[in-house]
């Protein structure tokens, strides 16, 4: 009977002295610019009686002196309580003095002054959201540490500790921890460090904070919550994809045209069609090239005569044309198709004898539409000519190569657009997440995993510029390989001369040399010279009438990518606004907020 009275009597003493409990615990603090840290606390308690009081506890690491906590507002379920501070068994207290049996809603709003540290890294707080000293459970717990704007894109780290695990994350610029059924005499800290720059005071530490809490994850076993490795979550594909591109750059590289090397000259090694040199070793041709070409092989023939006529007042030493007059001399001598065609080209079927091309080109240019074009003989003789130089690549077996040569460009300029989308959307995160993860590596001492990440990506681009190269160059048909060793010849030793500065009337002088050398696109001032012939191409006529459907498309594509970068980017509750160097963890124990320091609160 002894016994049983005194177990009661134990019960009615344990209930009196733990008669509330702690529904909800919300804990708000935000750096100011000064270093101040503002904290806005909302905690939901349930009593079983009226007391005389209640407080917050607070720890003296997180206040310093009595001084450093400025009170602002105390709410009791909404109506502003009678409050003050005090030291209590060493520890800072809020104390509220008015209780009410059943729910009481406490909000606290309190400054403490000069919290935030600067190191010579970063700058540090440290703050204990939930103090050990709570004597009583709590059933929900949320606490927020909003960083300031100023740190905004820039390396931030943080560490929680707390003996029971919840849940934490970045949300743009506040950390949040989350944590239900929060046992009594558990403490939940958390230490931050972030951009020096983004506060200004004069509490400063020497030595590096980002060492000091790389020591605390060690000692304490953190485990990460976010990591610069998951803001880059490619990296252990890097080396992967830098060896995958090697290999394709090294099989491209082995499969090059091999090319005889002959003595270069300047000399022609044979006569030939200007379409068919240009097809040969580019893979492709210019129509305004071989127009040009063609056209100076009618000059080297004496069919055409070419008068260019300088700028009146004009005293420079390099020529500023201001007129290009051509003559027909002569039809009488035997002449391929599309020769025929390009002297009814330029002297309307042989009713003119003098034709000024500047004028030539400005009055077909300011036509715009296809019927109108259609009242000259132009766009019907470019046609006819376009043809006619497609039928020599046919009959000598080129007109496929060059085709080929089509689909790689396609294929090229499709990759090109994906790798620019890629870039835009995926690839350019991926570096800066890189960028940013590189210095924490060096940071943390992981040399050698921030040297994988260096020498796979400066490898890596390094095989794409391969790629690009050995892809591009151009490929030698069967049985063409001696005309094309013969022609290379020719070519380099036209190139690295100083025929580029020859305009077109030079033809008389050096005839065939400057006809091939504007077919292959080397003749800088021939094709500067001729610049009118851009507007006397077909393949301006064929886009006047697709205008209005690629304007159509222009503006699909960017409504597309306006789309995508609008709804295509990583958005809801747990996206960073800090840099992908940034970093968080979960240690279980220590890091200076567990022990007899701890703070916590109650009622009396």
């Amino acid at each position: 009977m002894y016994k049983y009275a005194l177990f009661l009597a134990s019960l009615f003493i344990f209930s009196a002295a733990f008669a509330f409990s702690i529904d909800n615990y919300e804990s708000d603090a935000t750096v100011q610019p000064n270093g101040d840290l503002l904290v806005n606390e909302r905690i939901f308690f349930t009593l079983e009686k009226q007391y005389n009081e209640g407080y917050r506890s607070i720890r003296p690491e997180d206040f310093g002196s009595l001084s450093n906590i400025v009170v602002h507002s105390i709410r009791l379920n909404g109506q502003d309580v009678d409050h003050h501070t005090q030291i209590y068994d060493g520890k800072g207290e809020i104390v509220w003095t008015e209780t009410v049996a059943g729910e009481n809603i406490v909000e606290l709003s309190y400054t403490l002054k000069n919290r935030v540290e600067l190191w010579d890294d970063y700058a540090k707080v440290c703050f204990e959201h939930y103090g050990a000293n709570w004597a009583v459970p709590a059933a929900k717990f949320a606490s927020t540490m909003a960083l300031p704007e100023a740190s905004r894109g820039k390396d931030m780290h943080f560490e929680v500790y707390s003996e029971k695990k919840g849940e934490a994350y970045i949300d743009d610029l506040t950390i949040v921890i989350e944590m239900n059924d929060v046992p009594s005499g558990n403490y939940i800290g958390g230490c931050y460090l972030f951009a020096k720059d983004s506060v200004t005071t004069t509490n400063t530490v020497e030595g590096s904070a980002l060492e000091v809490l790389a020591d605390e994850r060690e000692a304490y076993g953190s485990e990460s919550i976010v990591s610069p490795m998951d803001a880059f979550p490619c990296a252990p594909c890097c080396l992967p994809v830098f060896l995958i591109l090697l290999a394709i750059a090294g099989y491209l590289a082995h499969k090059r045209p091999k090319i005889e090397e002959l003595r270069e000259t300047m000399i022609p090694p044979y006569k030939e069609f200007p379409i068919v040199v240009s097809t040969l070793m580019r893979g492709t041709y210019a129509e305004k090239e071989i127009l040009a070409a063609t056209i100076l092989e009618l000059i080297n023939k004496g069919i055409i005569d070419i008068m260019e006529l300088e700028k009146k007042g004009y005293t420079g030493q390099k020529i500023k044309r201001e007129r290009t007059i051509l003559f027909l001399k002569t039809t009488s001598k035997k002449l391929a198709p599309h020769e025929k065609t390009v002297i009814d080209l330029l002297f309307d079927e042989g009713k003119k004898k003098e034709v000024d091309l500047d004028a030539l080109a400005k009055e077909f240019k300011h036509i715009q539409k296809k019927s109108e074009a259609k009242k000259t003989i132009i766009p019907k003789k470019m046609d006819e000519f376009v043809k006619q130089i497609k039928e020599i690549l046919k009959k000598q077996k080129l007109y496929k190569h060059s085709e080929s040569r089509k689909k790689n460009t396609q294929i090229i300029t499709t990759v090109a657009m994906f790798l620019l989308l890629f870039g835009a959307f995926l690839g350019v995160p991926l570096i800066f997440g890189a960028i940013d993860l590189i210095p924490y590596l060096f940071a943390i001492g992981d040399y050698l995993y921030a040297a994988y990440i260096i020498i796979s990506g400066i490898g890596a681009l390094l095989a794409i510029a391969a790629i690009y190269y050995f892809y591009t160059l151009p490929k030698i048909p069967k049985d063409w390989e001696k005309k094309y060793a013969q022609w290379n010849t020719f070519f380099n030793a036209v190139k690295s001369s100083s025929l580029k500065e020859e305009p077109p009337s030079a033809a008389l002088i050096w005839g065939e040399v400057l006809v091939y050398a504007t077919a292959l696109g080397i003749a800088d001032k021939v094709n500067q010279h001729l610049s009118e012939l851009d507007t006397l191409l077909a393949t301006r006529i064929r886009k006047l009438e697709s205008v209005r459907t690629s304007t159509y498309v222009l503006y699909a594509s960017a409504w597309g990518v306006r789309n995508l970068s609008k709804y295509g980017q990583k958005s809801g509750p747990r996206s960073s606004g800090f840099s992908g160097g940034s970093s968080g963890g979960w240690s279980s124990g220590g890091g200076g907020f567990s022990g007899g320091s701890s703070g916590g609160g109650g009622f009396r």
